[in-house]
């Protein structure tokens, strides 16, 4: 399979696979299983929060 990325895209996709450790097409194996997981389990009016060691929150929204 092949797939045409803009540079940013790409860029990115190399920048994470760096700092995990792992190649690139485990980092869109991991991208793609996270947004199955998140699509099956997160509604249109639902939150996303992500709590910080510091006990502070980030809210993560998502466009449609």
């Amino acid at each position: 399979m092949q797939a045409e990325l803009p540079k940013s895209t790409f860029d990115a996709l190399k920048e994470l696979a760096e700092r995990r450790g792992v190649d690139a097409n485990t980092v869109l194996q991991q991208a793609i299983e996270t947004e199955k997981l998140l699509s099956d389990h997160v509604g249109v009016d639902d939150k996303v929060l992500i709590e910080r060691p510091n006990k502070t929150y980030a809210r993560v929204i998502f466009s449609k």
